[in-house]
Order: structure tokens, then C-alpha cells, then sequence
């Protein structure tokens, strides 16, 4: 069993190596865990998304709820000066961390959520908590700078590292389900129910609950250098994410930074990382 230690996060961080073993254990997380819960495995591309879709991969779009009633694009913040700055929390490591071992003998744990900052998925145990450092720092610094743009809002964070049945890939520490609960095309009710969240809404609503949505996509991207993979299927996201991170000029190893997926990707982000992502400075 691996030996834990802890790093105090509260200076810039410069760690070479990278994540590593999967510790076993009750974990905090949000609501009762029910196995019925758990979407079903879910078929990933392969990990260097070799064969990747032309841009159809979008699906079909129709932009314009970017736009409000007078036709101006709606940027709720107005401001895209996007703070990557990983908070100041206890995080646990395992001991290859320090002996400056790569993965999969170095890993960080995901903390307990501190203040609201984000919850952790309601199915996602404490062994599935852990992953590269890189990963770990990216998710923490996004639901931080999430909050701060959407005030009483916050972000959900399921499954890390989860090599097994629930998930063909989640096994090598650069993947993760994120979640906006009332904001994405569909919300997981458990029991294998999916219903949309976006039925019976009016335009306006639908428009702020995507102006959320393609915000964190936004801060995922920035403070990743670009260097993410988004599988969402929302085509009307997708398509303008795309011509911003155009426009942004960042760059992915991926075939897309964003691209549609399996049915399942309609409520949750699946974010990749590529393996050598360094961790975040901290505030």
C-alpha cells in the first residue's frame, strides 16, 4: 500500500512527476450512492483520438442563443480575463510525488470541498478521487475561478482515475466527468433517467444556462493552455466553443478541444488532459 503524505499548496508549483496508485477508501461525496446512479460503461475514443470526426462532429447548429433580444452577443461575465490560480488547500499525495516519480507512482487526491467550492458526484468513491497532479490542480483551479464568475453557483466533480466497469477509460489519470447540474442539455437522475433540462424553458433561460456551460468550458481551456478534450454533445456549444479557442489561438494535441460523443456526454463534460499537463500555480 502506498505511503500518503501531504502537500500544502501556497506557492508556484513546479512538479515533474506525475500521478499514481488508486488508494481504496470511504470517500465524502455528494447524496447516497446507488449503483443504479452510475450511467453505464461508457465507450471512449481511443486515447490519441486517432480518426476523429471531420468538423460534422459538431453536429448541427443553430448560434443564436449567444444573442439577446436586441441582437448583441451575450458574454455574461462581459469580461474574459479568466484568473488560473489553483486555491490554497491541503492536498494528499501519494509518496512517489516527493521522491520525484512519474505516474502512475505519484497521484493527488481531489480534497474534500471546501466552503461549497464544488461537490463531488454522488457516485464517486474516494479510490476514484485520485489522479495525475496536472489534473488534480486544473479541476481545482476551475471551480474556483467558475465560482468566482457565477457567484452561488458552483461545479460537480465526478469520477477521476476509475479503471473498471463504469468506464473503458478514466485508467490513466488525465480523465474526468464534470458537471453542471441545472445548466447542461440533460441532468442523471439515477436509475438509467436522463430527462432534458432544457424543456419547457424559454429562450432566455436557455441562453444563460449555455452562457454558463461554454463559461467553464472557456476556463478549462485558458488555464489548460488550450490543451483539453471536451466530449459534449450540444452542437449549439459546440460550434461557437470552437471559433472562440480559434480565435483565442490556442492550440490542442487533440483532434478538437471539443467534439460530440456518445448519447451519455449530454450531461456532463468528459474532460481529457494530456499526460505531461504541470499543475497550476497556487493563489
Amino acid at each position: 500500500m502506498a505511503t500518503r503524505t501531504w502537500l500544502k499548496v501556497g506557492a508556484p508549483i513546479a512538479v515533474a512527476a506525475l500521478a499514481a496508485g488508486a488508494i481504496a477508501g470511504a470517500g465524502r461525496f455528494v447524496g447516497d450512492a446507488r449503483s443504479e446512479d452510475a450511467p453505464p460503461s461508457e465507450p471512449e475514443a481511443a486515447p490519441a483520438d486517432a480518426g476523429a470526426p471531420a468538423p460534422e462532429d459538431a453536429g448541427r447548429v443553430d448560434a443564436s442563443w449567444r444573442y439577446d433580444d436586441r441582437g448583441n452577443l451575450r458574454r455574461p461575465p462581459a469580461e474574459e480575463d479568466y484568473v488560473c490560480r489553483q486555491p490554497q488547500l491541503e492536498i494528499e499525495q501519494t509518496e512517489g510525488c516527493a521522491a520525484g516519480r512519474p505516474y502512475p507512482a505519484c497521484k493527488w487526491r481531489l480534497p474534500d470541498p471546501p466552503d461549497g467550492l464544488y461537490e463531488i458526484w454522488r457516485n464517486t468513491t474516494d479510490d476514484h478521487r485520485w489522479a495525475r497532479p496536472g489534473l488534480v490542480s486544473l479541476v481545482l483551479t476551475a471551480a474556483a475561478e467558475y465560482q468566482r464568475r457565477w457567484p452561488g453557483e458552483h461545479l460537480t466533480v465526478g469520477d477521476l482515475d476509475a479503471p473498471g466497469p463504469r468506464h473503458q477509460t478514466h485508467d490513466r489519470g488525465v480523465d474526468v466527468d464534470l458537471y453542471l447540474t441545472e445548466a447542461m442539455i440533460a441532468r442523471n437522475e439515477g436509475g438509467r433517467r436522463y430527462p432534458d433540462n432544457y424543456e419547457h424553458r424559454s429562450r432566455r433561460e436557455v441562453r444563460s444556462l449555455r452562457a454558463r456551460v461554454m463559461d467553464l468550458a472557456k476556463i478549462l481551456a485558458v488555464c489548460a493552455d488550450g490543451r483539453i478534450r471536451i466530449y459534449y454533445n450540444d452542437p449549439d456549444l459546440i460550434h461557437p466553443f470552437r471559433a472562440w479557442y480559434e480565435e483565442r489561438g490556442l492550440e490542442t494535441p487533440f483532434s478538437h478541444a471539443m467534439r460530440m460523443h456518445n448519447p451519455l456526454h449530454r450531461f456532463h463534460f468528459h474532460l481529457s488532459v494530456p499526460d505531461d499537463l504541470a499543475p497550476l500555480p497556487a493563489r
